[in-house]
């Protein structure tokens, strides 16, 4: 079975190298390529980390404006690449993957967010997709809080 987690973070790896790049779209295929090609992550889904990278570099545009009305106060530019590109991954997901639960979306961002941001990082994540989540899945949210 292809591990959808390994996926994640061969896509945090490519996106955070895409926005240290500048976000050029040409850099795309020959960072997707490195990490299809990483020996520790064979059975990675390949397919979900494409999807996830071109989607989100697709939608960057919005994902960065709902993650700017998140963190009132801050501006893009003072948040980490790291944390920014696991916020992006997750919004994404809660955006585009309705068949994974909300809170699986955001304890994967938190596992990544350990993995590679420190404390205070994890904890920024958490608040911004807790706060995300009552916009992006209301319905699957408010029906979870009711329990």
């Amino acid at each position: 079975m292809a591990n959808r987690h390994k996926a994640r973070q061969s896509a945090l790896e490519t996106l955070y190298a895409w926005h240290s790049a500048g976000q050029d779209g040409a850099v795309i295929p020959g960072l997707l390529a490195d990490r299809l090609t990483e020996e520790d992550r064979g059975d990675q889904d390949k397919d979900y980390l494409r999807e996830m990278v071109h989607g989100v570099v697709e939608q960057v545009d919005d994902i960065d404006a709902m993650i700017s009305g998140a963190v009132r106060g801050r501006s893009l530019k003072s948040i980490a690449h790291v944390e920014h590109s696991v916020l992006r991954i997750a919004i994404w997901e809660m955006r585009n993957r309705l068949e994974i639960p909300y809170r699986v979306i955001i304890n994967e961002a938190l596992e990544l967010a350990k993995s590679y941001a420190d404390e205070p990082g994890r904890s920024f994540v958490n608040g911004v997709l807790d706060n995300l989540s009552k916009e992006l899945r209301k319905q699957e949210s408010s029906s979870k809080s009711k329990r």
